[in-house]
């Protein structure tokens, strides 16, 4: 079976960071543990940061791919969060590196993508005027992207209660008028 290098080569990284700190990672120290040239990792990654970048989209996508397949969109939030939940120990790392502006910019973008296949899906019943698509996208890609980056500091997080927070916030529901 043939080895998928790239994601290889991003598991590698992945495991280095758990006791390394991400910006003391080189080129060399993962090609030697991933058993690989140079060569190799330049076909396949510019650098540690297409790395980082590679490895976020990916985790995105996995909960981009679980979301699209949620009956609700507060069902479709919570996979989100589950997923970033899961690699929160790895996301603190990236955070806290000397590249977490590329990280956060990464993340954020990624989270924009995907919610806006979330809303342009066929089935969906979510609509919002074209000229008001834009801005929609950006508030909710760095409001998510913000309460999942603050989730991932705290060691105990209920999934289902943040998604239902950031739902009601998303659809207006969070604030009510005092009668």
């Amino acid at each position: 079976m043939p080895v998928d290098m790239k994601l290889m080569i991003a598991s590698t990284f992945a495991r280095m960071a758990q006791s390394k700190q991400v910006d003391k990672i080189t080129v060399k120290d993962l090609v030697e543990q991933c058993g690989i040239s140079r060569q190799a990792f330049y076909y396949h990654f510019q650098d540690i940061l297409e790395v980082m970048e590679w490895s976020i989209w990916q985790m995105i996508q996995k909960a981009l791919q679980k979301s699209l397949q949620a009956e609700t969109p507060q069902k479709a939030i919570e996979e989100f969060i589950r997923v970033s939940v899961e690699h929160k120990d790895w996301l603190r790392k990236l955070l806290s590196s000397q590249r977490h502006i590329q990280v956060e910019h990464i993340f954020v973008e990624a989270m924009r993508s995907s919610i806006r296949q979330m809303i342009c899906r066929p089935e969906s019943n979510l609509s919002i005027p074209y000229e008001d698509l834009e801005v929609a996208l950006t508030f909710c890609a760095c409001g998510t992207a913000g309460a999942v980056f603050e989730c991932c500091k705290n060691a105990d997080v209920n999934s289902e209660q943040l998604s239902q927070k950031l739902y009601r916030l998303l659809s207006g529901n969070l604030f009510q008028e005092n009668s």
